[in-house]
């Protein structure tokens, strides 16, 4: 249902965030905090003022994981804001995006796109805007984020973005909010931080803020009451995101057959009682990884995985260049060293190191898994690590990816 704007009530927060000039923000402005508190429609109500301001010489894009999301979360406000409070109007086209707000006379064009998919970023390049509303920042891909302040040329463009908090191991905090809180002065020249809790919402009754508090514990409640980025205990791969970095399997074999990877690799790790694991992943000539295949068994044994690599290297008509596999089985290496066209390779990384770099391509929207590898896919959002005490546990995929990912990175990425 549509906010009655006639009828709403400021928090002094709020006051002062609308009441600010609009060229007196820097380049990125960012709204985070709990949920319903706000961010988002102190964001729409700015809208009319910024546009007034930088004027309708140039584009304005808003942005969200999807135009869906961006349709669902802003326009369902921003619209009746526009049209029913203060008499302008808006025509907004959902087959192309294409958004045109009429408001006091001018007439403003606008974009609406989604910036969620590892692609989306191709879909704005070469386009200049002066205004830039991301609805859920942290939903963005990398890529993207990064065209989109690229393309905020004119000298009065201004960027706003709203979020709820995610993983404190997110790009977004490490990049921009944990300088900002440790009062880093280049970080603070393009960037402004206002966090919001429920209690910045005038609107709200102490009675839903209360009864909302009862409904979380933890690290749950700490992210959507308090409004702040923290990292569920022991997860170790945090940031991983079953919307951003999970694809259907049939868009990435459309990828292979346009010839998007140039090279593909795998990662075994050993099982008896435990599972075998193979996992086929390939680089794409943007510079991303994909978990594209997995094979997955218990006592089983290397001609099963060697008829399976043959198999899979018949089915996407693509040559594998190496394997990186668990040193603990040396003489198993030998066969499929022997019975293979592949480089073999028996270099355990340290769980550390391999961790790190799979947490920076994850971090980065530069990892996706085909939705075909369930069993990777189920161990992403488990896989727990205590160095003190490395418990063996929803770990048999996610070593295979770090053999298979380090060895690249380390070897060939950077030759």
């Amino acid at each position: 249902m549509p906010i009655r704007w006639e009828n709403s009530k400021y928090s002094p927060k709020v006051k002062a965030f609308l009441s600010k000039d609009p060229l007196k923000f820097p380049l990125l402005t960012l709204l985070d905090g709990a949920v319903r508190s706000g961010k988002t429609t102190c964001i729409i109500q700015k809208i009319p003022q910024i546009f007034d301001v930088i004027g309708n010489s140039n584009l304005k894009v808003f942005s969200g994981y999807s135009r869906t999301s961006v349709r669902n979360n802003v326009l369902i406000e921003l619209v009746p804001y526009i049209e029913d409070y203060l008499g302008g109007k808006v025509k907004y086209n959902s087959t192309n995006g294409e958004m045109e707000i009429v408001l006091w006379g001018k007439t403003y064009p606008c974009l609406v796109a989604g910036g969620g998919k590892s692609d989306s970023a191709s879909k704005i390049q070469g386009g200049t805007w002066d205004f830039w509303y991301a609805n859920e920042l942290p939903q963005h891909n990398y890529e993207f984020y990064n065209m989109a302040l690229s393309r905020l040329t004119p000298a009065n463009a201004r960027a706003f973005a709203d979020s709820n908090p995610e993983s404190s191991n997110h790009w977004l905090y490490q990049e921009k909010i944990k300088p900002w809180l440790e009062d880093d002065k280049s970080v603070k020249e393009v960037f402004e931080y206002w966090h919001f809790s429920m209690s910045d919402n005038a609107n709200l009754s102490d009675t839903f803020i209360k009864n909302q508090s009862k409904l979380y514990n933890g690290i749950f409640k700490s992210r959507k009451i308090d409004g702040l980025w923290m990292s569920p205990e022991g997860l170790v791969y945090d940031t991983f995101n079953f919307e951003k970095h999970v694809l259907p399997h049939c868009k990435i074999v459309d990828k292979i057959r346009r010839n998007e990877f140039f090279e593909f690799f795998l990662g075994i790790d050993w099982g008896w009682y435990h599972p075998s694991v193979c996992l086929l992943m390939g680089r794409e000539k943007g510079g991303n990884y994909c978990v594209i295949d997995e094979f997955y068994a218990v006592k089983s044994d290397v001609n099963s995985v060697i008829n399976w690599i043959d198999n899979k290297q018949k089915e996407y008509a693509r040559f594998f260049s190496f394997a990186n596999c668990d040193n603990a089985r040396p003489e198993i290496n030998n066969i499929l060293r022997q019975k293979t066209n592949l480089i073999i390779y028996e270099e355990k990384p340290r769980v550390e190191d391999s961790i790190a770099l799979v947490r920076e391509l994850i971090n980065y929207d530069r990892l996706t898994v085909s939705d075909k590898c369930l069993n990777t896919v189920r161990e992403f959002e488990v896989y727990r690590y205590d160095e003190d005490s490395p418990l063996k546990i929803n770990d048999d995929c996610m070593d295979a990816l770090r053999y298979g990912l380090f060895k690249y990175l380390t070897t060939y990425e950077r030759t």
